[in-house]
Order: C-alpha cells, then sequence, then structure tokens
C-alpha cells in the first residue's frame, strides 16, 4: 500500500468519524407514540419536517442527510405511522394539533434555533402547530419554510378571491414560500403572501425556474427537476438565510 493509498483512507476515515447517521428517536405524546428520524450535527440549528410519507420519503432523507454534513440538525417525525393513518389528505385532520406541539416542545429542548419545513397540504400542519404554540407564549420557534404549499380550503375559482384553511393569517413567525415556476399555482403566491401577513409573519417568497411542485417526488422528474432535487440542501440553507438564519 503506497503512501497516497494510505493518506485517502485516513481522509475516509476522517471524514465517515465526522458524519452522524440517521438515528430513530420516540417521542411520546398523550396520542400517540411518535416516531422521529433524527440526522444528528453539531451545528445551532434544528430543521423539523412533517412529510407526512410513513417514513417512506427518499429524496427528503438524502436532503437530511446533506444538510446534516453541513452542520444542520434535521428531525423528519412520522406523524402517519404514529396515528396509523393512511397516506391521503384527509389524514392531516385527524392528527391533533397537540402531538405537533409537543415534537416542538422536545425539539427546543436541545437548545438549538428550530425551524418548521413541510411541503404541499402537509404545510398546513405548520401553521396549525405554529398558531397554538404562539398563543401558548412558549419559546418561538425561529421560521418555517413552506414548499409548493398547498392551503385552499376548495378548488379555486377563476376570478374569485380564493378560500384558505383556517390556519392560514394566524402566524407571526418568519415564513419563506417556495412555488416551482412551472405551476399554476405560482401565479397565486402574491394572495397567498398577502393572507399570511395578516397577524404579522414576515413572508418572503420565491419561485424555482423550471420545476414543477411535488418535483422531488416525481416519477417523471425532467433534467431541471433532477438538478434542482440533488441540491435541495442548498435550497434549503438558502431559505433559512432568507429567513435570517446566519449560522449556516
Amino acid at each position: 500500500m503506497n503512501f497516497r493509498t494510505v493518506l485517502l483512507y485516513i481522509l475516509l476515515l476522517l471524514f465517515a468519524a465526522n458524519v452522524q447517521a440517521k438515528v430513530i428517536k420516540n417521542i411520546e405524546t398523550e396520542d400517540a407514540d411518535i416516531e422521529v428520524r433524527v440526522f444528528p450535527a453539531e451545528g445551532n440549528v434544528l430543521l423539523l419536517g412533517f412529510p407526512c410519507d410513513e417514513g417512506k420519503s427518499i429524496a427528503e432523507e438524502r436532503t437530511a442527510q446533506s444538510l446534516s454534513e453541513d452542520g444542520v440538525e434535521v428531525w423528519m417525525p412520522d406523524m402517519l405511522g404514529g396515528f396509523m393513518l393512511p397516506k391521503v389528505r384527509s389524514s392531516l385532520a385527524d392528527i391533533p394539533t397537540e402531538t405537533i406541539t409537543a415534537i416542538i416542545a422536545e425539539a427546543l429542548k436541545t437548545g438549538k434555533k428550530v425551524y418548521l419545513i413541510a411541503s404541499g397540504p402537509d404545510t398546513e400542519l405548520v401553521l396549525r402547530a405554529a398558531s397554538q404554540w404562539e398563543a401558548e407564549d412558549h419559546e418561538p420557534v425561529a421560521g418555517a419554510i413552506l414548499m409548493f404549499p398547498r392551503l385552499y380550503k376548495d378548488t379555486p375559482v377563476p376570478g374569485e378571491v380564493p378560500e384558505y384553511v383556517d390556519a392560514v393569517g394566524k402566524t407571526q413567525l418568519p415564513i419563506m414560500l417556495l412555488e416551482g415556476g412551472r405551476t399554476p399555482n405560482r401565479w397565486g403566491l402574491n394572495t397567498l403572501s398577502n393572507e399570511l401577513q395578516k397577524s404579522g409573519s414576515d413572508v418572503t417568497s420565491k419561485v424555482i425556474p423550471k420545476v414543477r411542485g411535488y418535483f422531488f417526488k416525481r416519477q417523471d422528474a425532467n433534467r431541471s427537476e433532477d438538478v434542482v432535487t440533488s441540491q435541495m440542501a442548498g435550497l434549503i440553507k438558502v431559505s433559512l438565510f432568507y429567513l435570517g438564519e446566519s449560522e449556516i
């Protein structure tokens, strides 16, 4: 074994020592025991995500591992599994807000700054929990990233002001909205931003060019969507920066 090979082997061992593997954490709440996938990190930022995917997300796990390697700890609670619910939108209504706030409380016990993140209809969980958390005068969470939020109560009628779920407009935390440039929902970003700001939330919105909503979950992803999926960790870190986070 030559010197170059030995040096490479040592570097790989050092890198492996700094990368912490995913661990499973169980959080007991009054309504259910929730299994949380934790991607530990040494930094001061914790990203609490609600994929509602029955623990089967692939792109999200890769992104979480990449963020962990960059010093951002990631928690992914399996809300559907905890309540034995099917992966359908109507299941969200069966997830108690108190269970979500219990997980937020557990995350804040780490002493890290906690940011919430979710995509699609799952963003309603984030807003609902954040609203109750603030109403109970707890230590505030640092902000929220809402990716491709689907927060309409019903299918919007062209030409009419859309009606949003009740949780919209009831928070005071910094919010980052991300939407795909190839989805009609991008045209509703300003309206949604205005609604979210009604109780004092500071809202920033950005359109991701050349991608559709849920691009990282699609089987028919195009080249642009594949590229953005591979750079999701960077996209989230930029979003945290827009929310005022400087320790990343």
